[in-house]
């Protein structure tokens, strides 16, 4: 130790330059390319205004945060703040101890985009984008923002959702015989 305080302060210098290279980390952004449509689509055997139902639904049921709904053009917009590293790739750190994915953490947050489509008057098609979005912490850099790409998970399981909650949607009639306590004016509800 007494040796190396002797020579000098351009080899101290130095050698603290290397170690601050060595400590600080990098980071690589993701390479994946997005999920395949048939992990984003489906065609459900039910009409739309049962399909939107049955959208909110699965939405209810998953307890996320109902952001935006337009009804005339499909669209729904959910935020949730639940994901894991199994859902995205949000690329990758590196530092001294190697190189390590980025993790999702508690300030995470994921946002899924509904669009229902009418496909003809007994079906329809519903889709789901899902974007990503993580705090990142890189040693020795600022905190940033990095938005990860889905790995397909989470639409997956939703659009399946979807799909058996329209098998069970039902409009207030039964066998093709109208149910007289229907107020029409009341957007269906039954009345009595």
């Amino acid at each position: 130790m007494m040796t190396f305080l002797r020579e000098g302060p351009k080899r101290r210098s130095a050698l603290l330059l290397v170690s601050t290279l060595l400590l600080t980390g990098c980071f690589y952004p993701a390479k994946g390319i997005p999920p395949p449509a048939e992990k984003t689509q489906i065609t459900v055997d039910t009409p739309y205004d049962l399909t939107w139902d049955a959208a909110i639904a699965v939405i209810k049921n998953n307890n996320y945060h109902l952001q935006a709904q337009d009804p005339v053009h499909g669209v729904l917009e959910v935020q949730s703040n639940h994901f894991s590293l199994a859902d995205v790739d949000c690329g990758a750190v590196s530092s001294i101890g190697g190189k390590y994915p980025v993790e999702p953490d508690p300030g995470a947050s994921a946002v899924y985009n509904f669009v229902v489509k009418p496909n003809g008057t007994e079906s329809s098609t519903v889709a789901v984008q899902a974007t990503f979005d993580v705090m990142l912490r890189v040693p020795f850099h600022r905190i940033t923002d990095a938005v990860c790409i889905s790995r397909g998970v989470q639409e997956a399981r939703l659009l399946n959702e979807v799909a058996e909650q329209a098998k069970s949607e039902h409009r207030p009639y039964q066998s093709g015989k109208v149910n007289l306590n229907v107020d029409p004016l009341n957007y269906g509800r039954i009345t009595k």
